[in-house]
């Protein structure tokens, strides 16, 4: 009898307390995709591959030099160490993993190969030279990268981290990108999808107990691959609410201690490389990117007119045409 009126007991104080457990998810549909991470170790984005020779930028070279009747020098100049894009002595975790995860998130997905002035560029071509186009683009950024030393290994704070993934994912529908590794190195990868349950402390109503399984889009794909291949990761924090409910700190727990997101981002337009900068290779046009990478497979004559039209002007292009300054607008 004490048995059954303790389980009752139990389940009455369920029945009056609903708010004591709650849940919340939201999801981006269709997926960023996947692509591969070009590390600045490899000479794969000029030189090319096994079995796939010349590189994307080689391809990219040859068709810009039909098109204008001049070699663009993309290749010359991604190969030059001292732009530091390709670096044999980079740290083995150095790559285009910020380009690639901007563009699954902006661009359309290639999906099939397409033929521009003669020349073939497979899907890993197209991938390539849009996660090149993507290195450096305008964002919203949330946190702060931990770059050793005094740096707090914290942050991103729980709360912010919520907040932001409730706000876009959530509400607004756009993917975010984390640097998922809290110490130096940068992994970035586009999530689109969170699932989040929390409970109140027996002890504390103002405390929630969080338990976030988020879901990240993979760059460990062979360049021609073409789908989303994701993972998860788990994350545990508790979040301390005011007076009025709201939520005002946060702290991580268990394991989220030391693996939870270094500082989050989200890509708003694609920006022009900085004067005398090295973001991104500035020998790369995106107006020529677009080229390559939409349309239909094969150049006929109407689509040649279409390419060469302004509905294949870069936003910015667009912008400057109307007299305004992208750089104002999106900083």
């Amino acid at each position: 009898m004490r048995k059954i009126t303790f389980i009752t007991a139990i389940f009455v104080i369920f029945a009056l307390c609903p708010a004591l457990f709650a849940n919340d998810s939201g999801e981006i549909k269709p997926a960023p995709w996947s692509g591969y991470w070009w590390p600045r170790k490899v000479t794969a984005l000029f030189e090319g591959w096994r079995g796939h020779k010349p590189g994307p930028l080689a391809k990219y070279d040859a068709y810009v030099q039909q098109v204008t009747g001049r070699n663009p020098g993309a290749v010359a100049w991604e190969a030059d160490v001292r732009n530091n894009h390709y670096n044999p002595n980079a740290e083995g975790w150095e790559g285009h993993c910020n380009g690639w995860a901007a563009a699954a998130i902006m661009t359309p997905e290639p999906t099939f190969s397409r033929i521009r002035g003669g020349i073939e560029f497979t899907v890993g071509d197209q991938k390539a030279l849009l996660s090149e186009q993507w290195m450096n683009c305008y964002c919203n950024f949330y946190g702060h990268r931990y770059w050793g030393g005094s740096d707090d290994p914290d942050d991103i704070y729980p709360d912010e981290f919520h907040r932001v993934i409730e706000k876009y994912i959530g509400e607004n529908k756009s993917a975010v990108i984390c640097d998922i590794e809290y110490e130096e190195m940068v992994w970035n990868f586009p999530m689109y999808k969170y699932t989040s349950s929390w409970s109140e402390s027996w002890f504390d109503e103002n405390k929630l107990k969080v338990k976030t399984t988020c879901w990240f889009v993979n760059d460990d794909v062979g360049a021609e691959f073409v789908g989303t291949r994701s993972f998860t990761i788990d994350y545990t924090y508790n979040l301390y609410l005011d007076k009025n409910g709201n939520v005002e700190s946060g702290e991580w727990t268990g394991k989220s201690r030391r693996n939870h997101p270094d500082f989050i981002w989200v890509p708003t337009a694609d920006a022009p490389n900085p004067k005398n900068g090295n973001l991104e290779n500035p020998r790369l046009h995106p107006r020529f990117v677009q080229q390559i990478c939409e349309g239909p497979a094969r150049e006929t004559e109407r689509t040649r007119s279409v390419l060469d039209s302004d509905e294949f002007r870069t936003p910015d292009d667009v912008l400057r045409k109307a007299g305004l300054d992208p750089a104002v607008l999106f900083n």
